[in-house]
C-alpha cells in the first residue's frame, strides 16, 4: 500500500541515564512472555488434545449405539410382521393360502422391509397325520409335495405357506426345519415361550451356488386359540405351527444400512462369544471395505443385547476415516495457532520494550488496542449499539444490523425509539431519563417490529456515560434476542390455564357423579314402589293417574341423574365401533324437530372412518347440540348445518382443543354444528360446559355440560367458535379407528319368565334393600337382605342355596370391590350381579378380568331386573 512517507527504522533503544536498572528489565520482558505463552500454549493445547479424544470416544460410542439400535429396531419390524400373521390365526379358525397371500401382497414386504426373504407358516404334523397332509397338499394342487428330508420323527413341521411364492422359496416348500438342529432350538424356544426366537447364523435352503450368504430364521409360535397357553405345557400342547421369516443377511444389513458407514466397522455374532459358528455379519468383509495394511484401529468397543432369545454380541472398531470425520486434526492446528500467538506476543513484548521511548509506538499500540476492541465488536453474535440521549443512533454492530435487516451505514443517525413498538417508547424514555452517575445501569425487555409484521422481543442492558457534570452523553447498548423464550413463557402460561380449567371441570364431574349417584338411590325406591303399585292395581284405579304422574317425574329425575353422570363422564356407556354418518341419518327427523324453525342442513363427507363409541351417548351429543343451536336462532329463521369429516391432529393442534390434555395425536373423526344464531362472547364461552350454567330461562344447564362429559368419556375433544351476532359451531373430536361392525341384534324378552331359589340383595340403602326384595319375590324368587359386606358374607355362609348375589358397588366399610373379591374366596363359582348407580363400563373396570354375573345400573324397574336375571339364569340352569 503507498505510503506518503518513509520512516527508518530505528534502532534498539538503550537504557536511559539513571533508570539502567529499567531498561534491563525491559529488554528481558520479551523472553519472558515468550516463556510463559510457550507454556501456557502447550500446557492448553494438552488439555484440549485430551479433550478432543474424550469427544472421539464419546462420538465412536454414539455410532456404536446407532447401529445397535438401527439393526435391532430392523428385527423388531421383523418382529411385527410375524406377530400380524400369527394375529391372522388368531382371527380365524382357519387361514387359506390366498387369505395368506392376500395379506403378504398388503404388506408389501419387497418395499416396506427389504431384505425379509419371505413371509411363511411352518404346520406342526404328527406322525398320524402326516399321510393325511400329503394327500390335503396334493389335493390343492401341489402333486410333487413331499415332506422333506424323508425319515421317522417323534414330529414334523412342513412349511405350508411361504410368500412370494418364487422360484427361490419354492425350493424350501414342505421342508422341515424341527428336522435340523439349529433351526430346531430356535423353533423349541419360541414354541415354549411364546415370543419370538432367532436361529445362529445358517445358510438358508433357498440358497443356491450363485451369490451365497448367510442368515437367520425368526420364528414366532401359532397357538390353537381355543386353547389354554399359560404354562409351557399347556404351549406345547396348543401349537399349530409356526409363523416365521426367512431373512439373508447381507441383503437385510445392506437395506438396513443403505448408506453403509465408512469410519466404524463392526461384526455382529448370535451369541456372546467370538466364533465363526456365531458370526452372522462382518461389515468389512461383506461390504468389501479396504483397510491398510498392519492397521489397527484407535478405538474399539463392544456390546451384548438379549433380544429374541439370544444374547447378541456386537463389537466395533475405528477405520481411517473416522479421525478424518471427527477433525483429528484440529488438535495440531490448536497447536499451531497457539504457537503462531505465542510469537505474536513475543512480538508485542518487543513492541512494548520500545514504547517508553517513544510517543509515536505509544499512539500504535493504542490504536491497536482500539482495533481490537472494534473486532470484538463486531465479530460479537450481540447485540451492540452506541446512541445519544434523545435515541439518535451513533454505531450499530453487524449481528443488530444483520437482524434488523437494514445495513450498518443506514441505521446510524436513525432513532432508537422508531424501531420499537408505539406502547414501549414511552417506558424507554424514563428508564433513559432514570440513568444517573451513581445508577449508570438498567436491563430491560423491549418489543421491536419484526419482519412480516411480526413481533421480536429483545433484553438490553444499558450503561450511561456521562460527562464531569454528571448529565448524560452517550449510551452504550448491549441486547439479545428472547423471542423465543417469551414464546415459550407465554405457552407454558397458557398449558397452566388448560390445566386449571381441567382440574375445575374434573372437581365439578366429581360432585356431579356423587351427587347423581345418591339421587339414583333415592329414585330406586320412588321408581320400584310405583312399579310394584301399578302391577298390583287395575287400569281403572283412582290412584292410577296419580301413580304415572309420579312414575313419569321420577323418570324425568332419573334422566337428569343421567345427565349429571354423562356430565361426570361415568354415564353408561355401551362401546361399539360406531358410523357417525349413520347415526345422524337415523335421527334426523328427531333433529328436524329439536332445530324448531331453523332449517337442518347435512354435509357428511364419505367415507367416514368409525369411532369407537356408544351410539345412545353420540345420539345425546346431537340432540343436544342441535337443541341449543336452534334456542340460540329462537323464533326467527335460521340454518343449523350438521357436517363430518376426519381430520389428522398433531400434538400442539391437540393441546388447543378442550379437553385436549386427555388426547393423543393421530386421526380424529369430528361432527360440527354449525347454527346462524345470536353467538357467545368470551365470558359465555368459558362458562358454557359448567353445570348448571345457563343463558335461557327455562334451562337446567346440564345440556351441553353432559356433551362435555361424554366427550371427556370418550377421549375425545371440542372446539368452539363463535362471537357475538354471528352464530356458533361446535366441533366435537373423536379417536378413529379403522373399521365398523354390525350391531348384534337384542335377544326376544320373555315376559312371562319367572326365577326361582335364594338371592342375596346387599345394599347399604334401607329404600333400596325393601323395594330390591319385593321385586325379587314378584319375581318369583325368596330374597335374603343384607346392609353392608360384612353382613353379605356372613349370610352367604349361613345359606349355602344361594343362587347369586346382587351387590352394590358403593357401600361404606367394606365396599362391593372387596365383598367380591371375599365371596370369591369363599365360593369360586359365585354367581355376583353388579349394581351401581355408574356405567357398566367404568364398574366391570375395577375388577381386572373377574367374570361377573351380570350388571343392573341404578334406578332400575322391575322390567330390567327381570331382564338381568333371565339372562343371569338362562332356562337349562332353572
Amino acid at each position: 500500500m503507498p505510503t506518503k512517507s518513509v520512516q527508518p527504522i530505528e534502532p534498539a533503544a538503550s537504557p536511559l541515564r539513571g533508570v539502567s536498572s529499567w531498561g534491563r528489565a525491559v529488554n528481558l520482558l520479551p523472553y519472558l512472555v515468550l516463556t510463559l505463552s510457550l507454556f501456557m500454549t502447550l500446557f492448553f493445547w494438552r488439555q484440549y488434545d485430551r479433550s478432543l479424544t474424550s469427544r472421539f470416544q464419546t462420538a465412536f460410542h454414539d455410532k456404536s449405539l446407532e447401529i445397535v439400535d438401527r439393526f435391532i429396531n430392523r428385527m423388531i419390524d421383523d418382529e411385527q410382521v410375524l406377530r400380524g400373521a400369527a394375529g391372522l390365526f388368531d382371527a380365524s379358525d382357519s387361514v387359506t393360502r390366498d387369505e395368506w397371500h392376500r395379506f403378504s401382497m398388503a404388506l408389501a414386504l419387497d418395499r416396506n422391509y427389504p431384505g425379509l426373504q419371505g413371509l411363511g407358516f411352518s404346520e406342526v404334523v404328527h406322525p398320524q397325520d402326516k399321510e393325511r397332509h400329503v394327500r390335503r397338499m396334493h389335493s390343492e394342487g401341489f402333486l410333487t409335495y413331499r415332506i422333506w428330508p424323508e425319515g421317522e420323527r417323534p414330529i414334523y413341521s412342513a412349511i405350508v405357506y411361504l410368500e412370494p411364492f418364487d422360484w427361490r422359496n419354492q425350493r424350501a416348500f414342505g421342508y422341515d426345519m424341527f428336522s435340523e438342529t439349529n433351526r430346531r432350538n430356535a423353533m423349541a424356544k419360541a414354541r415354549d415361550t411364546g415370543d419370538a426366537a432367532l436361529t445362529n447364523p445358517v445358510f438358508l435352503v433357498q440358497e443356491t451356488e450363485t451369490d451365497r450368504q448367510k442368515g437367520v430364521l425368526m420364528y414366532l409360535p401359532v397357538y390353537d386359540r381355543t386353547r389354554p397357553t399359560a404354562t409351557e405345557e399347556q404351549r406345547r400342547e396348543a401349537l399349530k405351527g409356526w409363523a416365521y421369516s426367512p431373512i439373508r443377511i447381507r441383503d437385510f444389513m445392506s437395506a438396513s444400512f443403505p448408506k453403509p458407514p465408512q469410519s466404524i466397522a463392526f461384526r455382529i455374532y448370535t451369541e456372546n462369544k467370538v466364533s465363526d459358528a456365531t458370526l452372522l455379519f462382518d461389515s468389512t468383509a461383506d461390504w468389501k471395505i479396504r483397510l491398510p495394511r498392519n492397521y489397527y484401529p484407535e478405538f474399539q468397543s463392544s456390546r451384548t443385547v438379549t433380544r429374541f432369545g439370544r444374547e447378541w454380541l456386537f463389537s466395533f472398531q475405528s477405520l481411517p476415516s473416522f479421525a478424518q470425520e471427527q477433525g483429528k486434526s484440529q488438535s495440531r492446528s490448536y497447536l499451531l495457532g497457539g504457537l503462531v500467538v505465542s510469537a505474536l506476543l513475543t512480538v508485542i513484548a518487543f513492541m512494548l520494550r520500545h514504547a517508553h521511548t517513544s510517543a509515536i509506538r505509544a499512539a500504535l499500540a493504542l490504536r491497536e488496542s482500539q482495533e481490537r476492541y472494534r473486532k470484538i465488536s463486531e465479530d460479537s453474535p450481540a447485540y451492540i449499539c452506541t446512541y445519544l440521549p434523545d435515541g439518535t443512533l451513533t454505531y450499530v454492530n453487524p449481528a443488530l444490523s444483520e437482524d434488523a435487516h437494514m445495513p450498518q451505514g443506514e441505521m446510524a443517525g436513525k432513532n432508537f425509539l422508531d424501531f420499537l413498538l408505539p406502547e414501549f417508547r414511552s417506558p424507554a424514555q424514563d428508564s433513559l431519563h432514570s440513568l444517573t452517575p451513581d445508577h449508570p445501569s438498567e436491563t430491560g425487555e423491549l418489543a421491536f417490529f419484526g419482519p412480516g409484521k411480526s413481533v421480536v422481543w429483545h433484553q438490553w442492558t444499558n450503561r450511561g456515560i456521562f460527562d464531569q457534570q454528571g448529565r448524560l452523553v452517550e449510551v452504550q447498548a448491549v441486547g439479545q434476542d428472547i423471542t423465543e423464550r417469551k414464546k415459550a413463557e407465554e405457552e407454558r402460561v397458557r398449558y397452566e390455564q388448560q390445566l386449571l380449567h381441567a382440574q375445575k371441570m374434573e372437581s365439578l364431574g366429581v360432585l356431579a357423579g356423587g351427587i347423581a349417584h345418591d339421587f339414583n338411590n333415592i329414585l330406586m325406591a320412588i321408581i320400584g314402589n310405583v312399579d310394584l303399585s301399578l302391577m298390583k292395581l287395575p287400569d281403572d284405579s283412582p290412584v292410577t293417574p296419580n301413580l304415572k304422574n309420579i312414575e313419569t317425574a321420577a323418570n324425568r329425575a332419573a334422566y337428569l341423574a343421567k345427565q349429571m353422570l354423562a356430565y361426570s363422564g361415568k354415564g353408561r356407556f355401551m362401546v361399539e365401533k360406531a358410523d357417525l354418518n349413520r347415526l345422524i341419518e337415523e335421527l334426523r327427523h328427531v333433529l328436524e324437530t329439536s332445530a324448531g324453525n331453523a332449517e337442518l342442513k347435512l354435509d357428511l363427507a364419505r367415507p367416514l372412518p368409525a369411532v369407537e363409541a356408544d351410539p345412545n351417548q353420540m345420539r345425546q351429543i346431537l340432540m343436544n347440540l342441535v337443541q341449543n343451536a336452534g334456542e340460540s336462532i329462537g323464533e326467527g329463521k335460521g340454518e343449523i348445518t350438521l357436517r363430518t369429516g376426519s381430520v389428522t391432529l398433531d400434538r400442539d393442534s391437540v393441546m388447543d382443543l378442550i379437553l385436549g390434555e386427555n388426547m393423543t395425536e393421530g386421526r380424529y373423526v369430528f361432527m360440527e354444528v354449525v347454527d346462524t344464531g345470536s353467538g357467545m362472547d368470551e365470558e359465555v364461552q368459558k362458562k358454557v360446559f359448567d353445570p348448571f350454567f345457563t343463558t335461557k330461562f327455562t334451562g337446567r344447564g346440564l345440556g351441553l355440560a353432559a356433551v362435555h362429559g361424554i366427550v371427556r368419556g370418550h377421549r375425545g375433544g371440542i372446539r368452539i367458535y363463535s362471537e357475538p351476532g354471528r352464530g356458533t359451531t361446535f366441533k366435537v373430536l373423536l379417536p378413529a379407528t379403522e373399521a365398523a361392525t354390525e350391531p348384534v341384534p337384542a335377544e326376544p324378552v320373555q315376559d312371562d319368565w319367572r326365577g326361582e331359589g335364594k338371592i342375596l340383595l346387599v345394599d347399604d340403602e334401607e329404600t333400596v334393600r325393601s323395594i330390591g326384595t319385593r321385586m325379587l319375590r314378584e319375581l318369583g324368587f325368596t330374597p335374603v337382605a343384607a346392609s353392608n359386606g360384612e353382613e353379605a358374607l356372613s349370610l352367604y355362609r349361613e345359606h349355602p342355596d344361594v343362587r347369586a348375589v346382587i351387590l352394590d358397588l358403593t357401600m361404606p366399610g367394606m365396599d362391593g370391590e372387596e365383598c367380591f373379591r371375599q365371596l370369591q374366596a369363599l365360593d369360586p363359582k359365585v354367581q355376583v350381579i353388579m349394581s351401581s348407580g355408574f356405567s357398566e363400563q367404568d364398574v366391570v373396570q375395577k375388577f381386572d378380568g373377574r367374570v361377573l354375573g351380570g350388571f343392573i345400573q341404578k334406578p332400575y324397574t322391575l322390567k330390567a331386573l327381570k331382564e338381568v336375571m333371565r339372562k343371569a339364569f338362562p332356562p337349562q340352569a332353572l
